[in-house]
């Protein structure tokens, strides 16, 4: 069985099953647009950590960014980075010091 993905550039990858050093692994195949090629093997007992790290990432890609103080002693109430903090007053952002 071998999966494949082309994304809307046309971008492909391509994963099948394979070895590597005489041990089984699964090798991804990649192809950007112009053809280029890139493989990379991953064993078989290091697959699902792969997952894994792909669904942290897709999860954080969806989150998007994390927010950054806008310093400039603004007020914290505006400041996307301190909301939910409870900052001592005077409640300015304290706009990324230590």
């Amino acid at each position: 069985m071998t999966f494949h993905y082309t994304d809307p550039d046309g971008h492909r990858i391509e994963a099948t099953p394979g070895y590597v050093a005489e041990s089984a692994a699964v090798s991804f195949m990649a192809w950007n647009a112009y053809g280029d090629t890139i493989r990379v093997d991953i064993p078989v007992a290091r697959v699902e950590e792969l997952i894994a790290g792909i669904r942290d990432t897709a999860r954080q890609a969806a989150i998007g960014p994390n927010p950054q103080h806008i310093g400039n002693q603004a007020n914290a109430e505006d400041c996307p980075a301190c909301i939910g903090t409870n900052p001592p007053y005077p409640f300015l952002c304290p706009g990324g010091q230590p």
